[in-house]
């Protein structure tokens, strides 16, 4: 049974942990609507982060700091995915800059916070985490909290950034 944490409860995750080079679906609702389609890509890597709901602090910070990143690093694709609704996204895009990343909502089937394996089973939410796919959607990084309220490790996923430039 893999967990995760918020606070001191102890939560399940759904299935199985995603494995390097394991290929993943990415779709959901682009923000604003809400038909499904998968993620658009660009180049040969898509940085995606997920998080439990938009418009906590902790979850702010980590599309803040992706964003920024996105801006320093163009020759990536940027996605992040979330059970918020494709409205709230919507709504958090027009007064928050979010650079580059396309954001994301899971809201519909969880698949791709299941490929991944981070939909917490209890809340029907996802785990805080980052990954770094190449051209066929394999992970070459992840990075999946075990407290979903801490922020993520934003120098480590830099640093595999930088390598694969």
């Amino acid at each position: 049974m893999r967990v995760t944490y918020i606070d001191d409860k102890q939560l399940t995750l759904n299935g199985n942990e995603v494995e390097l080079n394991q290929a993943v679906k990415l779709s959901g609702a682009l923000r604003g609507g809400f038909a499904q389609s998968e993620v658009k890509r660009e180049h040969d890597y898509i940085v995606v982060a997920t998080f439990p709901s938009i418009d906590t602090s902790v979850c702010d910070m980590q599309v803040l700091k992706l964003a920024e990143l996105s801006e320093k690093y163009p020759q990536f694709d940027y996605a992040s995915f979330s059970v918020d609704l494709p409205t709230a996204l919507q709504n958090y895009a027009d007064g928050h800059k979010v650079g580059d990343i396309q954001l994301y909502s899971d809201y519909f089937d969880h698949s791709t916070l299941n490929g991944f394996g981070v939909l917490i089973n209890e809340l029907k939410i996802s785990a805080r985490a980052m990954f770094v796919l190449d051209k066929d959607n394999k992970v070459v990084y992840k990075q999946i909290n075990d407290q979903v309220k801490a922020q993520v490790d934003f120098d480590s996923l830099e640093n595999k950034m930088k390598e694969l430039i």
